[in-house]
């Protein structure tokens, strides 16, 4: 692994000088970086989805590594194309969806792993898409920290634009920076592979599919072009004064109050000067002052402007147009507003956001030591929950408006029907923590309270009462009902599951500092190299032919042999809380026969 993470070490160092790079594919073409992406690949959800051939990631052995390797080198490599598959979006429609089979997702993660050193740390600080150590929440704190004052909200949303991205912009990004005609061909081909659909092929004369794994990072590479061109040029245009001209009406009492206190009025003073916390002291109207910011992610953007809307109409234009003629893409009108910042929210990555309008004041004090009234939550950004969505969260418990039970899961213990309510709402609250208004998720907290007792109580046929007279609890001060389950591995500390209990508290202070954050590459998994490259079963201990065999999960795994004895491999597997075994070839066949005896079952 040390000869792959300083290949990968090389070219981050080159992307921070903003040096073009050359020779990657024949560097590229190295059994460790193979290795390191397979075992990438080894925990991602859809590792055991087939694509059109029906191989998995199930029963990798290093000979199929090595083989793709001389298959890529000899050129004797060909991409599959992807299946295609449809999921719901929010709004009714669908998104088309890529899954490719197993050896092309081995070599697109080689590919974004390469990619990925060499191109983040040329990305600017506002994209946050599909980047190491950013997220949603990375995006959202810079607006909530650096916002303040915004008039105006432009909302933009690329239309389709993992399937509309010209394949030649792409490729003409790429070559200015990467001198690999061998590398760019590859890509190529990646992108001419077409997709299968009800299995007739269909031919891709455009963009990435989406579900690649790579096609996100080919997004950022063309987007990136946005970036630049807002900050280099619009932000710089639209930047202009230091400070908001005073408002007449709050220089008029200004002035009172100073003659007063001059003529020794204290209590007149007093009282002018307490006009002045009512009023606003810039003018928002100033033409002399402007400013700009700009967040991306993927291909969803907002801009806060502070000037007029006739500019900001002028902004949205000039984006239109330069993403029109200089990336071939199209913003989307129904989805690119402009909303005003004081009387309304603009939606972005699922949360409103807003400016606070508020004459609440605080204490401060001065360096020379005196202390003195400033309004500091006045024009601060703020982010809420939006009522949609909690409408959304609460109609999926209810039943006619009112929480009723959820069929699928009676067939579940009670253990597991109270931890996966409790997943879902610690997920739906950790998304939500930025949020001012989280409190209102209180409803949605105890409709699914109720929906839990409800199912509970159809399982076992009683009432909720009894339910709730069995299982309720006070954690943190609040009632949650609590699951208790003995431990195999401790027996002096059973398992719990909670489904409540977490205080709603607004997260004011970020976890992380953008300027700060230090790239390493830590592609692949250390532990499940180690054991492959032992080559040796860890069942019955022999060394030829080598496989890793590949489950969904334990969870998974326990419930299809629920009530009945768990086979040693199962033991094995459960044992060491692993989603992979190493196995011989014959144990791999006896496991998927389901006639696996556990003759000898090696301890490690």
């Amino acid at each position: 692994m040390t000869s792959t993470h300083g290949f990968l070490r090389i070219l981050h160092k080159l992307g921070t000088e903003n040096k073009p790079v050359s020779k990657v594919f024949r560097r590229m073409l190295d059994k460790d970086l193979f290795i390191a992406a397979y075992t990438e690949l080894s925990q991602n959800k859809g590792r055991l989805t087939p694509g059109i051939n029906g191989e998995t990631i199930d029963g990798t052995t290093l000979e199929k590594l090595e083989e793709l390797i001389e298959a890529i080198r000899n050129k004797r490599f060909r991409w599959t194309p992807v299946k295609r598959v449809y999921i719901p979006k929010d709004n009714g429609k669908k998104r088309p969806l890529g899954i490719s089979n197993w050896q092309d997702k081995v070599v697109q993660m080689v590919l974004k792993m390469v990619l990925e050193s060499y191109y983040e740390p040329i990305f600017l600080d506002c994209s946050h898409g599909f980047r190491p150590q950013r997220g949603c929440h990375t995006a959202l704190l810079t607006i909530r920290k650096h916002w303040q004052g915004t008039k105006w909200f432009i909302e933009g949303d690329i239309e389709s634009c993992f399937d509309t991205i010209p394949r030649k912009v792409i490729l003409n990004l790429l070559s200015k920076r990467i001198k690999d005609n061998q590398l760019l061909r590859l890509i190529k081909e990646m992108l001419q592979a077409g997709y299968m659909e009800d299995w007739t092929y269909h031919t891709t004369y455009s963009g990435s599919p989406q579900g690649n794994i790579v096609s996100s990072l080919l997004a950022n590479v063309v987007l990136h072009e946005l970036d630049k061109y807002i900050s280099d040029e619009l932000i710089p245009q639209y930047r202009q004064g230091k400070l908001r001209k005073a408002t007449k009406e709050y220089k008029a009492v200004s002035a009172r109050a100073a003659y007063q206190s001059s003529q020794g009025n204290t209590e007149q003073a007093a009282q002018e000067r307490k006009k002045l916390r009512q009023l606003t002291y810039s003018d928002p109207m100033d033409s002399g002052y402007r400013r700009l910011r700009y967040i991306r992610y993927c291909d969803d953007f907002i801009l806060g402007f502070i000037g007029s809307k006739v500019e900001a109409q002028e902004i949205k234009t000039e984006i239109k147009h330069w993403l029109q003629t200089e990336l071939g893409l199209t913003l989307s009108d129904d989805k690119t507003v402009i909303t005003n910042a004081k009387h309304d929210r603009a939606r972005f990555l699922g949360y409103d956001i807003g400016v606070i309008e508020s004459d609440k004041t605080e204490v401060r004090t001065a360096p020379k030591g005196y202390k003195y009234k400033r309004r500091t939550l006045n024009g601060q950004i703020q982010l809420y929950v939006p009522k949609d969505v909690r409408v959304k969260w609460v109609n999926k418990y209810c039943v006619k408006g009112k929480p009723t039970h959820r069929n699928t899961y009676l067939r579940y213990s009670d253990f597991e029907i109270v931890h996966a309510y409790g997943c879902e709402w610690r997920g739906l609250l950790s998304f939500y923590s930025l949020a001012a208004n989280i409190h209102s998720l209180r409803h949605v907290e105890w409709t699914m309270l109720q929906s839990l007792s409800a199912t509970l109580a159809g399982k076992h046929k009683t009432t909720r009462r009894k339910i709730r007279e069995k299982y309720e609890t006070q954690v943190n001060g609040k009632t949650c009902l609590m699951c208790e389950v003995p431990n195999p591995n401790n027996p002096n500390k059973p398992l719990r599951a909670f489904m409540g209990g977490i205080p709603l508290k607004i997260q004011k202070e970020p976890t992380f500092v953008v300027d700060k954050i230090v790239w390493e590459p830590k592609f692949g998994r250390v532990e499940l190299t180690q054991r492959l490259l032992a080559q040796t079963c860890e069942l019955c201990g022999d060394t030829n032919q080598i496989e890793v065999h590949h489950i969904k999960s334990i969870k998974a795994l326990k419930q299809q042999f629920k009530g009945k004895d768990l086979p040693k491999w199962v033991i094995s597997m459960s044992g060491r809380y692993r989603n992979t075994l190493v196995v011989c070839k014959r144990c791999h066949n006896d496991i998927h026969a389901g006639r696996y005896d556990g003759k000898k079952v090696r301890k490690q």
